[in-house]
């Protein structure tokens, strides 16, 4: 690489096959990927769970990027309907917050559920859910279409574990409003497309104790308020804002954090585009066992991988084909036909998924 030009680019900025100029660390210090390292969608995705806003890379000539979601169940009824009611949903959280953020101590949490229960009921079932929240990507993102996709991930997830009913019903909640301290951040800092500074970073966190204050008297379910304050919380202790690991931290608290993990990465940010699911689920294979609960990850993850069943993805050597089996022993590496050919990519390693279409 010597005499190539190198340039520092934001997370959104770097494309599959640009190679780092330098070593990536984490903000703690790890070492994430090794200079010279060609950084494909998974690594992509690695350096946004580690919250890297940005990487020195040669400079390379820019391709097109493809379309990654096709138009076809948009134009559905069930889409259709789908959307008016995630469109309600979205108002009355943004009306919640709003409440939340002028002190007020009672919420209506029955009409919130309801919204989300109107949207689960419709869609059938869940691997259905999972096909609505991606056609809705592509909509503008904001803090109250994160907490309703959240709370939609948190309602399948409970459902998965096979929680009960009220368990769920609290769970669901949780999701809608993990994020409301984030209406004190200021949005120079939230809608901020580069590099966060430390400072920034530092206020950006403040949102969970933040969320806690608000909604501390509320007359809602402390398990929601303790979701609020510790979905950040990691397992290995590394997560904010009190360093809690292991069984310090609560079940509501840890499956909200794996939904509002995956919801995030899987959606379009100002900062980037969205990651292809894949990719999203060999990064909790890799690195989510020290950080979530393996309790809870492993059987969503599973779960979730097998939605894809039955999908058209693009792969890395430019085939397109059909997900038609999960090897549960490597989740982001199913077996996909591509024709006649049915590839075990558990076993090709040199081909991935780029993009579920």
């Amino acid at each position: 690489m010597e005499g190539k030009e190198i340039t520092r680019l934001t997370i959104s900025e770097v494309e599959p096959g640009m190679i780092a100029a330098q070593d990536i660390y984490s903000r703690t210090d790890q070492l994430i990927l090794n200079k010279n390292s060609v950084l494909g969608a998974d690594s992509i995705a690695k350096l946004m769970f580690y919250s890297v806003g940005g990487v020195w890379v040669y400079l390379e000539p820019k391709q097109e990027q493809e379309e990654v979601y096709t138009d076809a169940l948009r134009k559905s009824r069930d889409f259709i309907r789908f959307s008016e009611c995630y469109r309600e949903a979205v108002s009355d959280v943004r009306g919640t917050f709003e409440k939340i953020a002028l002190g007020a101590e009672e919420l209506d949490e029955e009409q919130l559920f309801e919204d989300v229960r109107n949207m689960v009921g419709d869609s059938g079932n869940n691997a259905h859910i999972f096909n609505m929240l991606h056609c809705i990507r592509d909509y503008d993102d904001m803090i109250f279409m994160h907490s309703v996709n959240a709370a939609l991930i948190c309602s399948v997830f409970g459902d998965w574990l096979r929680l009960s009913e009220d368990d769920r019903h609290v769970l669901t909640l949780c999701g809608l409003l993990h994020d409301a301290g984030k209406l004190l951040v200021p949005p120079r800092i939230l809608n901020k497309p580069g590099k966060l500074t430390d400072e920034e970073y530092d206020i950006a966190k403040m949102h969970a104790e933040s969320g806690f204050e608000l909604l501390k008297n509320a007359a809602i379910d402390d398990r929601i308020k303790q979701a609020v304050l510790n979905h950040h919380e990691r397992y290995d202790g590394s997560g904010y804002p009190a360093g809690k690991a292991g069984q310090e931290i609560d079940m509501f608290s840890t499956i909200v954090a794996i939904a509002d993990v995956y919801d995030a990465m899987t959606s379009r940010r100002i900062y980037r585009g969205e990651i292809c699911p894949f990719d999203v689920i060999r990064v909790f294979e890799e690195e989510g066992m020290n950080q979530f609960n393996p309790r809870y990850l492993l059987p969503v993850m599973s779960k979730l991988a097998e939605t894809y069943i039955h999908h058209s993805v693009r792969l890395t050597d430019g085939s397109h084909g059909e997900v038609v089996a999960v090897n549960s022993y490597a989740l982001a590496s199913p077996v996909v036909r591509v024709g006649n050919s049915y590839l075990d990519l558990a076993r090709q390693r040199n081909i991935r998924i780029e993009a579920v279409l």
